[in-house]
């Protein structure tokens, strides 16, 4: 997810992060490249209704290049119509929506959908007593692609932020 706002913010976009649960901390953006100034952050203190309807605001204006909804640890339930509402905004508005959730948010409205697992961590610090995590590497899966023009290798299989 941050490396999606850098790309954007650091490329001149405009993003907008729809934070449903509080777990978006800015320094570590920062740290991770995000330009703050380009983005625009949306707090909803745990309700998901109201970072739905965020999103769904959110994708309907113009001059944004990325939305992202975090969903957090319980994502919203997104009826089938309301998920292709969002999905045609965003084709009208051409603007990116990432919804992130520990579980498809989606379902079949989702051009992509895809599955992430973590497979190592990099630990810094002795080896009995690491100390921070320096790093992680990840796979990815595709469930689901409805025409979405993407390039798996843009995917870092490895994050050290």
């Amino acid at each position: 997810m941050l490396a999606c706002l850098r790309d954007v913010t650091v490329a001149g976009g405009t993003a907008a992060l729809v934070d449903a649960d509080g777990a978006f901390d800015p320094a570590s953006a920062a740290r991770a490249g995000v330009v703050l100034s380009r983005l625009l952050w949306v707090r909803c203190g745990g309700r998901r209704d109201a970072a739905l309807a965020a999103t769904d605001l959110l994708a309907r204006c113009p001059g944004f290049a990325l939305v992202i909804l975090d969903a957090g640890e319980t994502p919203p339930r997104v009826s089938l119509g309301a998920a292709f509402r969002l999905r045609q905004a965003a084709r009208r508005a051409r603007v990116a929506v990432l919804l992130v959730g520990r579980r498809r948010v989606a379902g079949a409205g989702a051009t992509l959908a895809l599955r992430t697992r973590r497979d190592a961590l990099a630990w810094t610090g002795s080896r009995r007593a690491p100390t921070r995590l320096a790093g992680m590497s990840t796979r990815v899966h595709v469930l689901r692609n409805q025409g979405a023009i993407w390039d798996p290798s843009l995917l870092a299989a490895t994050s050290n932020e």
